[in-house]
């Protein structure tokens, strides 16, 4: 068996994005109080502002946000879609008739 070094060191990076995980849930949670979700949303904003690529971390929260959001509420997206596509096939229906 090789002998490998144990390291115990974590990058900044890896640190970021489990905070802004822990942000987006909290973020994106139903039923928390305004306050929590504002504070979270408050520290998220802090961290983009001071980070070395502010670019990249607000891109890496905003697909976090996005696919947690759209796991708690799938259905609620796929309804809205639904009745998006059923007025502007009405619609059609009504230019064509």
């Amino acid at each position: 068996m090789e002998n490998l070094p144990i390291t115990d060191e974590i990058s900044d990076d890896d640190l970021d994005e489990e905070k802004i995980e822990a942000l987006t849930e909290m973020l994106c949670r139903a039923g928390d109080e305004p306050e929590t979700k504002s504070a979270a949303l408050l520290v998220l904003m802090a961290m983009i502002e001071n980070a070395k690529h502010p670019k990249a971390l607000a891109n890496t929260a905003k697909h976090l946000a996005f696919a947690r959001c759209g796991e708690l509420n799938i259905n609620g997206m796929v309804d809205a879609q639904v009745a998006v596509l059923h007025c502007k096939l009405l619609e059609h229906e009504a230019i064509v008739s």
